[in-house]
Parts: C-alpha cells; sequence; structure tokens
C-alpha cells in the first residue's frame, strides 16, 4: 500500500504528519518554556515590587491625615482647656496655628454665636472660597451642636486634588460647649506625593470605600473606572493587601495589568498600584522574538506543509459544511457533492442518504399535515351546517360570519395562523346553540324573557362543548366572548376593552353585520350604507373602534360585500 493511497484512505496520517511537523521543531518549544519560566521569575519579583510601593504609600496616606488630624485635635483640646476667648482674640490664634502646616488652607475658630478669626490662604479663587464657606459652615455648625467631623475627600472648584475638613468642638466642664474649631486641609500635596512616586510605568490610584477613585498620579487615572477592576473588586469584599493579574482599559486602552492594593488605615482607603505587563515582561517578550526570529525558516517550512495538508482536510468540509447550513435552512434537497474512500467521503454519503430520508419524510408529513387540517376544517363546516340548519333563517351563517371575520383579522394586520384561528372561531362560534331547544331558535316570533336567558347561554354551552378538544384552546374565547361589548355590557362575562379577546371582538362585528344585511323573522335586511352607518356609532359603546375600522377598510377594498337579500330591503332595523 502505497504513502499516498494512505493518505487518501484515511485523516489519521494527514493528523500525525502535521502533528509530528509542529513537534519537531525543539527550538520554539525550548525557547517558550524558558520564556514563560523567566515570565514566572519576573512576575514573583514585580508582585513583590508593587505590593512594596501599595503598602508604603498606603502608611504615608494614614500618617498625612493622622498628622494633621492629630494636630486639629490638639489644637482644639488645648483651646477648650483654657476659659473661652473673645472673638476678636481668635485671629491671632488661628493665623499662628494655620501659619505652620502648608496644607492648612483654612482654619477657623468661632464662639457659640459662630464669631471668631478666620485663616485661609492667600490666593484662592473665588468660587473656591465660596465652596468652602458653604462646607466649613456646614461643619461648624455640626461641632457647635457636639459632634466631631471628619470628611475625608470633598471636591472643590480649582483644587484639583481636592480637601478634607475636620471640624471639633469646643468644650471643657467647667465652660461647657463654648466654640468650634475648623480646619481645611489641602490634598494637593498628597498628590504630589502620588505623582513622584510613579515611576515608569507606574499608574497609582487612590480608592475609597466604594471603590470610587479619589486620588491619582495621573488625573485620567479618575476617569478609568478602577471599580470594575477585578482586584478592587475583591478588595472592596476583603479590605486586605491584594496582588494579582487582569485586564482593564486604563488611559483609553485596554491592557493586561499587575496590580497591587493595600488598605489604609485612616481613612478606609485604598491605595492601587498597577503596571502594564508589557513593560513588566519586556525582556521575556524580546526573548520570545528572538526565538521566533531563530526559527523562522522552520516555521515558513511547517506553515507551507500545513497548509498543503489543511487544504486536504479542510476543503471537503467546507464543502459539507455549506450544504449542512443550507439544510438547516430548509433547503431538503440540496446534496453534497464529496467523493472518496476517506472517512470524510462516507460521511458526506451518509449526509446525502439521511438529507434524502429526512426530505421523504418532511414531505410524507406535510402531506399528512395537509390532510388533517383539510379534514378538520371540513368537519368544523359540517358542524356549523348542522348549526345553522336547526333554524332556516341563519343558514349559510357561520360560513358567512367565518369569510366576514377572516377580512377583518387581514385588514387588522394578523399573521396568517391568527387569521385561520379567527376563521375556524368564526366557523364554530355558534356551536352552542345544538344545547338550546328547537322551540326556541325556530320560534317565529319573539322570545320570552325566560326563552331569551336561555338563549343567552349558547356561547357558555359552546365553549363547554369545545374545551376537551385541546387544541382549540386558543378558539374557545372567540366562542364564548364574542356576544361581549366594549362597554362591559355582554354576556357572558361582562368584560370590557382590551379584556375581550381579540378574536371574540372580531367575531362580534361580522356577527352582527351578517345578522343586518340578511332577512330575519324580526327584521328585515338593512341596506350596506346602514349598516356601515350603525356599526361606526356603536364603536367604542358595543365595538372595538379599531375592528370597526377593519371591517369599514374590509368593505371598502371588496374584501366583504353583503348576501343578497330574499326579500325587500327595508332602511333601519325594525
Amino acid at each position: 500500500m502505497g504513502l499516498l493511497h494512505r493518505f487518501r484512505s484515511s485523516l489519521t496520517y494527514p493528523i500525525v504528519a502535521t502533528l509530528v511537523l509542529v513537534t519537531v521543531v525543539p527550538v520554539v518549544a525550548v525557547g517558550w518554556l524558558f520564556a514563560a519560566s523567566n515570565r514566572e521569575h519576573l512576575m514573583t519579583l514585580e508582585k513583590q515590587f508593587l505590593t512594596r510601593q501599595a503598602v508604603g504609600l498606603a502608611r504615608e496616606v494614614s500618617l498625612f491625615f493622622e498628622r494633621h488630624e492629630t494636630q486639629l485635635a490638639s489644637t482644639a483640646n488645648a483651646l477648650s482647656a483654657g476659659r473661652p476667648i473673645r472673638p476678636e482674640a481668635f485671629t491671632t490664634l488661628v493665623e499662628e496655628t494655620a501659619g505652620a502646616d502648608p496644607a492648612l488652607i483654612e482654619l477657623q475658630a468661632v464662639d457659640t454665636s459662630d464669631e471668631g478669626g478666620f485663616a485661609r490662604a492667600r490666593n484662592l479663587p473665588a468660587e473656591t472660597v465660596a465652596a468652602l464657606e458653604r462646607l466649613t459652615a456646614d461643619a461648624r455648625k455640626q461641632a457647635l451642636d457636639g459632634r466631631v467631623i471628619r470628611l475625608d475627600h470633598v471636591a472643590v472648584p480649582r483644587r484639583p486634588a481636592g480637601v478634607s475638613i475636620f471640624a471639633f468642638p469646643l468644650e471643657s466642664k467647667r465652660w461647657g460647649r463654648w466654640g468650634a474649631l475648623v480646619g481645611v486641609i489641602d490634598l494637593g500635596g498628597l498628590s504630589s506625593r502620588l505623582h513622584d512616586n510613579a515611576l515608569a510605568g507606574l499608574f497609582i490610584t487612590i480608592v475609597d470605600g466604594r471603590g470610587t477613585p479619589v486620588l491619582a498620579s495621573d488625573p485620567e487615572l479618575l476617569e478609568s473606572e478602577p471599580e470594575r477592576s477585578p482586584l478592587v473588586r475583591d478588595f472592596l469584599r476583603r479590605p486586605l493587601r491584594l496582588t494579582r493579574t487582569y485586564s482593564r482599559s486604563i488611559k483609553g486602552t485596554s491592557d493586561e495589568l499587575l496590580g497591587s492594593i493595600a488598605p489604609v488605615d485612616t481613612p478606609p482607603w485604598g491605595v492601587l498600584v498597577e503596571r502594564p505587563t508589557r513593560f513588566a515582561f519586556s525582556t521575556v517578550r524580546a526573548m520570545q522574538h528572538r526565538t521566533l526570529v531563530a526559527t523562522a525558516i522552520a516555521a515558513a517550512a511547517a506553515f507551507g506543509l500545513g497548509l498543503l495538508f489543511s487544504g486536504y482536510l479542510v476543503r471537503p468540509l467546507q464543502k459539507l459544511a455549506v450544504v449542512t447550513s443550507e439544510v438547516a435552512e430548509g433547503n431538503l434537497a440540496v446534496r453534497a457533492d464529496i467523493s472518496g474512500d476517506n472517512e470524510i467521503g462516507h460521511l458526506a454519503e451518509n449526509f446525502n442518504n439521511m438529507a434524502g430520508s429526512i426530505e421523504a419524510l418532511v414531505r410524507r408529513l406535510r402531506q399528512a399535515l395537509r390532510q388533517n387540517q383539510e379534514l378538520f376544517f371540513e368537519t368544523t363546516r359540517t358542524l356549523a351546517a348542522a348549526i345553522d340548519a336547526k333554524d332556516p333563517y341563519t343558514r349559510g351563517h357561520s360560513e358567512r360570519v367565518s369569510s366576514y371575520s377572516m377580512a377583518i383579522a387581514k385588514h387588522l394586520g394578523l399573521d396568517s395562523e391568527a387569521v385561520f384561528r379567527v376563521r375556524i372561531g368564526a366557523i364554530l362560534h355558534d356551536v352552542g346553540k345544538l344545547g338550546i331547544r328547537d322551540a326556541i331558535l325556530k320560534k317565529p316570533a319573539g322570545l320570552t324573557a325566560e326563552e331569551y336567558a336561555e338563549m343567552r347561554k349558547h356561547p357558555e354551552i359552546g365553549s363547554q362543548i369545545m374545551a376537551p378538544i385541546r387544541m382549540l384552546k386558543d378558539i374557545i374565547p372567540g366562542i364564548r366572548n364574542h356576544h361581549e361589548t366594549w362597554d362591559g355590557k355582554g354576556y357572558p362575562d361582562h368584560l370590557a376593552g382590551e379584556q375581550i379577546p381579540l378574536i371574540a371582538r372580531i367575531i362580534c362585528v361580522a356577527d352582527t353585520f351578517d345578522a343586518m344585511t340578511t332577512d330575519r323573522p324580526y327584521q328585515r335586511a338593512m341596506e350596506l350604507d346602514d349598516v356601515i352607518s350603525r356599526l361606526r356609532s356603536m364603536a367604542g359603546t358595543r365595538f372595538d373602534p379599531k375592528v370597526v375600522e377593519a371591517f369599514v377598510a374590509a368593505v371598502e377594498a371588496r374584501d366583504i360585500t353583503p348576501p343578497v337579500s330574499r326579500q325587500p330591503r327595508a332602511q333601519e332595523i325594525s
């Protein structure tokens, strides 16, 4: 058995040959394994570096807040320990205290009348001053009420980093609560520290307890939504030191990042330090690049042979895929034009045989379905004819109502399946008359109240007769509710408006139209124009206005025409 015949007889050989060509290039495998090993080593070192950065910065942030809070609390305690001082003496006090800390851009000390001294950094923009006045006024008020206020981060105009606000009540056992101390700390210095620590390729972001960015080494990081990072999500669930690799969009670019986050003791924030892995693992990529260059010739040869053998395998499969797609879309006549002694050839032959069997089966099923539908429809027509035969004045009534109902349904834009349901429901709408005594149905004179009450039961009787037939579950509402009216005064369920099933609303209009346009013992057929006028006048009270308009459209399109009366027509219903 020759080699070519082996390739043609089984797909095993091309697959084995391709795998051998891949495995005989050891340089690629060794190079990538070595690069992977170096990557793991660099990953460990990089994680340690980022963790140290995050922990160190978290400690700096905590110390920054603790230092300023302690300073302001000590000042408040010192003031509280003494006796209340006059408002004019506050100015000198706050200026001396504020001058010792450049981050303290505003310090206020007031008595219970909200008068005292104010020290503010120079050259603050007017909009910044206005915002601080609103914020500190509220903090002073709460401190004068005895509460210690701490706002870790508040955004104010023209201060990109924001500010922190501390407020302490001034009170002692001897003098009681006699004032308040408020300090505003500029976080710009803390933001500068983040920028100084942002070494090449590092992104540093401080997030609050909800993952929202508060400060960052680069303003663009504040818009990068770090709370969507899996690292930050894990941190929010458990505020511990975490380090991992993940992907997210940062500074407008989606990148793989290596990140580390550490909790800040005070306030309850987290310091997130990130670095793109393309910077961290640049040496590994360089090694991989050199490995790829060194093996380019071998890879090109393997690629060429791979294309040759894969073409032998893929082309028949592509043909078979196209054929199967057409069969899936319903074209059962298509066949796969694939020949051969291998597995794909046998598969194509089996598929063609299967498609032929399915096509024949579907053809038989469609024929059986048509026969069943015809049998079903003829049965319903026979039943309707039996109903109409009980009353000589309504002979052909069910067929006409069915025809009118179909025309209305089409002008309402219903699909073919819904139109078919309307057709069957209209034919059977009076099936309940089988349960009404002939003495009532055929009575030439007017009905008594008791007889009329029994006559009104025919919709319920009809729905009960048809209830055991499961395939009529969508049609039964048309039988039961075709005497309901739009204003809710119909029967048997007194439904109103949209509560009435659409099939019943359609049959109701068609049934009324046939009653008006045929001769009955109690009335003569009306003229078409008069009928349309009467139906329109009852739209919104007895009939659904949309159904009436669809009926009129069907009449104008000559899809509905009244039967020819056997008696002279009257101008109005008696």
